[in-house]
């Protein structure tokens, strides 16, 4: 017994205009698609249930092919700095946080968007006894008052590879630590299974609300003890359904693949996660040349080419594909060095993440690789405040390369890198297809509606092997479909936004309601 959906526009994604009336949905499968007399006549009696979608489009569920779940259940639940646009403000906020593990944390500022930069002073004015935590919106830097810094056992001249200590004019500490620097935090702020489920379910529940049903997840590293994780994890996903697919961090891998860990079938491993460098925002993603705003720095080598390519052959000594974070065009052109040296098992994609600017000549080199790329179109949105000044506009050219990194035929999938940015798809959609923010202008960089759904819908199963049963709306694929008030084919600007999603479908049954939907 089942229900048939009615006067809708389904759209199956199988091809650019493949579009039905009616669908009919059993248990957790679809059934069949076509016109409503046809399947009323097929049917009969097994309709228990009839759903007039009056004219609503409906797609299949989404997927954010990059994001940090436990991270971002986290960062749902802390002060969110994105949010004020004063500095009193955040402070005010910040005090009246309740303290993680005896550290208290705040999440997401970004400088461009407030009244004056945060500073070690104000943050040492704020907490003068007890440990305090300010993450930058890239999670690459981050503000840490003295008592916190003194924890961490570092001084102004502490070295550390593949990161960095922040420094004044006058030699001292200025409380900011970049990229490997941040790594004795995780340990300070490691969950346990407890609140790691807490923080899942947390993540999960907001993502439905997006229509976003699974997701492409890297978290073993931050949160606590390896089994731990993947046993929050296994709990989780089975009780709710929501579908992952794991990465796992370098840091990790030996004692992963120890564990041999057995897996419910809500859930499947990548794979092998690593950073080659930072971020755009902090002046940490590697480039070529020096910051139009600050030519002293290139940004930051996480990894040097050889240990990078150690990792790699670590990877592969394992039978791992392998993952890199790549932003930056030098950090882009050294992994892709690597990989032509070692390329990935035959039938097997390696995958590179974000691909923020990409040279000309590197897009060549891409062509001839078996990869996938995460793209995040919505970093469009995220970066414009700053990005002409960090990079200047030759070198805008070569970023937020959409159509570009389509045409070199690796597949690509989309996300959000949350709680780095906003998971809401819909700002992706925009993105991915208007191409303009403040003063950046990459309209020659977009993709149609459809490949910018598709980024969202098959591809990532695509990537995960998991396409003849997920990604499309057609008979024998699960039942998982979102239904939105408008058809984002016939929007453009903020309408695109402003779509309002009215219902998540998992595997049949309804995970979200838009409140008063009438349907």
């Amino acid at each position: 017994m089942g229900t048939l959906y009615v006067n809708g526009l389904i759209r199956t994604m199988a091809h650019e205009e493949d579009v039905h009336s009616t669908m009919f949905v059993e248990k957790t499968r679809i059934i069949a698609m076509g016109e409503e007399g046809k399947l009323r006549r097929r049917f009969g009696r097994r309709i228990e249930q009839i759903q007039d979608l009056n004219g609503k489009a409906v797609y299949p569920a989404f997927t954010d092919a990059h994001i940090h779940l436990i991270g971002y259940g986290e960062a749902i639940n802390r002060v969110d700095a994105s949010r004020y646009t004063t500095l009193e403000a955040l402070g005010q906020a910040f005090l009246k946080a309740e303290p993680i593990n005896g550290i208290h944390v705040a999440e997401g500022y970004d400088e461009t968007k407030l009244d004056r930069a945060p500073t070690k002073a104000w943050l040492n004015q704020l907490f003068p006894d007890v440990p305090a935590l300010l993450k930058r919106t890239d999670r690459h830097t981050a503000l840490v008052n003295d008592v916190l810094f003194q924890q961490l056992g570092y001084k102004a001249s502490t070295v550390i590879d593949g990161g960095k200590i922040g420094l004044s004019d006058n030699g001292e500490a200025d409380g900011f630590l970049y990229d490997a620097a941040l790594e004795p935090l995780y340990a300070l702020q490691a969950g346990n299974l407890e609140r790691n489920k807490s923080s899942l379910r947390s993540a999960i529940k907001n993502l439905y609300q997006y229509g976003i049903i699974a997701a492409h997840t890297e978290d073993l590293s931050y949160h606590g003890d390896v089994a731990d994780i993947l046993q929050a994890y296994k709990e989780v996903t089975q009780e709710t359904g929501f579908h992952t697919h794991l990465l796992v961090h370098h840091l990790v891998i030996d004692e992963f693949v120890q564990q041999q860990p057995i897996l419910p079938s809500t859930m499947s491993i990548g794979a092998m996660k690593l950073f080659v460098d930072g971020a755009l925002g902090g002046r940490t993603a590697l480039l070529g040349r020096g910051y139009s705003d600050d030519p002293t720095t290139r940004g930051i080598e996480v990894h040097t080419p050889e240990q990078l390519e150690q990792l790699v052959k670590r990877a592969r000594s394992y039978g791992f594909t392998v993952a890199a974070h790549v932003i930056g065009d030098l950090a882009i052109e050294r992994f892709v060095q690597v990989l032509e040296k070692y390329p990935a098992p035959k039938g097997k994609r390696d995958r590179i993440i974000h691909a923020t600017v990409v040279r000309p000549e590197t897009l060549a080199r891409i062509r001839k690789l078996p990869v996938l790329i995460d793209v995040q179109p919505v970093f469009l949105l995220d970066d414009a405040d700053f990005i002409v000044d960090r990079l200047g506009l030759n070198r805008l050219d070569w970023s937020y390369r959409l159509r570009s990194l389509a045409e070199t035929g690796a597949l690509l999938c989309g996300g959000a890198d949350a709680p780095i940015s906003d998971p809401d798809v819909r700002r992706s959609l925009y993105a991915a297809t208007e191409g303009t923010a403040g003063r950046v202008n990459k309209a020659n960089e977009t993709l149609s509606m459809y490949e910018a759904l598709l980024l969202f819908t098959k591809n990532p199963h695509l990537a995960t092997e998991t396409h003849g049963r997920k990604g499309l709306l057609l008979p024998g694929y699960d039942a998982d479909f979102v239904i939105f008030e408008e058809d984002f084919y016939r929007l453009r600007g903020e309408a695109i936004l402003n779509n309002r999603l009215v219902e998540t479908v998992q595997a049949g049954k309804t995970v979200y309601q838009a409140e008063a939907a009438l349907i």
